[in-house]
């Protein structure tokens, strides 16, 4: 267990609980912050493989990584509706990765096209569906659940976070055990029902996918 570990991990779990708990009601708030960390976590990994270095072992991996996140969240804030595409794809990747992983399949480059093709699903489907509320719980309460598993791996050292580059980060947390990808689906489960009960009187008011001024109103 490290200290850089503990720090980023519990960052992990206090973001995913946000996302997993209160993903809709507080989406325009939270998806900037989604937008960082796959634009942290995109060039830091870059960073890493031009280098043939571990994740975020350079300065140059945080420093990078910090500047395009930040673009990323300002992207994600101004383009919303293209960000929650990317989320969703982020999410099915996750997923497609993960299950892979979880039943052994050690190859990284089989859990990579695993993670694309499912990413690439869902990247579609939030296309089709144009984002509806039960999407966008949907979206947040696994990605949350993804982020809550992730942190709490590196808090407890389950890997190092180097570890976070290497066949997707929440297939890296889980590993071979099938506790750890029980432990995903029941918060997502769980993120979705609080998300719905807690949610049922707001709606997204969205005059367009442009309009920077949305927000989450309470109905009457």
């Amino acid at each position: 267990m490290s200290l850089e570990g503990l720090l980023i991990g519990a960052l992990a779990v206090l973001v995913g609980l946000a996302f997993a708990f209160v993903g809709y009601r507080f989406f325009l708030v939270l998806l900037p912050i989604w937008g960082f960390i796959v634009g942290f976590a995109l060039t830091a990994n870059a960073i890493a493989g031009l280098l043939n270095e571990g994740f975020l072992v350079t300065v140059l991996g945080w420093i990078a990584g910090f500047f395009v996140g930040l673009l990323f969240a300002v992207l994600s804030y101004f383009f919303w509706y293209i960000a929650v595409i990317v989320l969703a794809g982020t999410v099915g990747y996750a997923i497609g990765a993960s299950l892979l992983t979880a039943i052994g399949v050690d190859s990284g480059f089989l859990v990579f096209l695993a993670g694309l093709a499912v990413g690439i699903v869902f990247f579609v489907a939030a296309i089709v569906l144009a984002v509806p509320k039960w999407a966008i719980v949907v979206l947040t309460s696994i990605g949350g659940a993804g982020a809550i598993v992730v942190g709490a791996a590196l808090a407890i050292g389950r890997f190092p976070v180097s570890g976070l580059g290497e066949g997707g980060i929440v297939s890296a947390a889980i590993g071979d055990s099938v506790l750890w990808g029980l432990a995903w689906l029941v918060l997502a489960v769980a993120g979705m029902v609080v998300q719905i009960w807690t949610s049922s009187a707001y709606t997204l008011d969205r005059s367009g996918y442009r309009d920077v001024t949305v927000v989450a109103t309470r109905t009457r």
